[in-house]
């Protein structure tokens, strides 16, 4: 077979409370863009299916100094040996100004001299990928890896998230990589924070809220919205029956950004009056003001 054509549907990677044993390859979750390196096609296409190549000159150019492949990876922005998700979203400008390094880290490889490697086992796949990107060059870099859990199980820690690496990712060796994309099996752990928020308003019925509206002390004291909750566990809105009360003027619009990445769709919330604090569960993705994934609520907390 040809190599994968453009554009690609890339194998998801679905969210696990724990890493699986037995037949794994573990590796970290960069806090990156996820990303396919289309040498032959001239593209970087994003995980939505959107072009970057103009955004990140030189990146294609690296991997097409290590042959005519088609990598599956994440682009990372580093300042000062740590990750910054932010900034992959600055021009190159201002990128080189503030000392900004991208470079493309790749965990697959699904092209190769002209030939489709997907339904390759990913143990076989990884071989040639290491043999592929060696030691790398200044725009590829390859994944780092494991077969060992107890390894894996240390990327998921409040020290490595500190630096960007959200957690840990885990792939069955035997997977083949899905040729019109969706699930391959892989799983990811990410580690967690307990914080405490106040709620703000809430989606759905006032009555049976679905989601809450989240806010928190900024360094000025003032109460920002930073997120929309994930679907609230039966223990969650058990724990607020009786405790929220609608606030007067009606239901109001909020911006997708709140709901989760950008490009979320721009949602109605019931605003409630204050008072009300939660304990939830967030991860360390958090810049501009917001959580950038949505944050799960444990229960709400006694009243003061």
């Amino acid at each position: 077979m040809p190599v994968p054509d453009l554009p690609l549907r890339l194998a998801v990677v679905e969210p696990a409370a724990v890493l699986p044993t037995g037949g794994y390859e573990y590796s970290p979750k960069l806090d990156g863009w996820r990303c396919v390196a289309h040498v032959p096609g001239g593209v970087l296409q994003s995980r939505t299916g959107s072009d970057l190549t103009d955004r990140f000159p030189g990146v294609l150019e690296s991997a097409a100094a290590l042959g005519r492949v088609v990598f599956d990876g994440e682009l990372c922005a580093y300042r000062q040996g740590r990750l910054e998700f932010a900034a992959l979203g600055y021009g190159p400008a201002r990128r080189r100004a503030e000392g900004i390094a991208v470079v493309y880290v790749a965990f697959d490889l699904l092209g190769a001299r002209g030939r489709d490697l997907r339904l390759w086992p990913l143990s076989r796949r990884r071989e040639r990928l290491a043999a592929v990107v060696g030691a790398g060059n200044a725009g590829v870099q390859l994944m780092l890896s494991t077969l060992d859990r107890t390894q894996g199980q240390a990327w998921i820690s409040a020290e490595q998230a500190a630096v960007g690496i959200e957690g840990t990712v885990a792939k069955p060796l035997a997977s083949r990589y899905p040729l019109r994309g969706g699930r391959a099996g892989w799983v990811k752990v990410r580690h967690y924070d307990d914080v405490d928020a106040l709620v703000l308003g809430v989606t759905g019925s006032p009555t049976r809220p679905t989601a809450l509206v989240l806010g928190q002390t900024d360094r000025r004291g003032r109460v920002r919205a930073v997120g929309l909750s994930a679907p609230l566990s039966r223990t969650a809105l058990g724990s607020l029956s009786g405790r929220l009360r609608l606030a007067k003027g009606g239901p109001q619009r909020a911006s997708g950004v709140l709901a989760g990445l950008p490009g979320a769709e721009d949602f109605t919330f019931w605003p409630v009056e204050p008072g009300v604090a939660v304990e939830a569960r967030a991860d360390r993705a958090f810049e501009l003001g917001r959580y950038r994934h949505r944050v799960s609520v444990v229960r709400a907390k006694p009243d003061q």
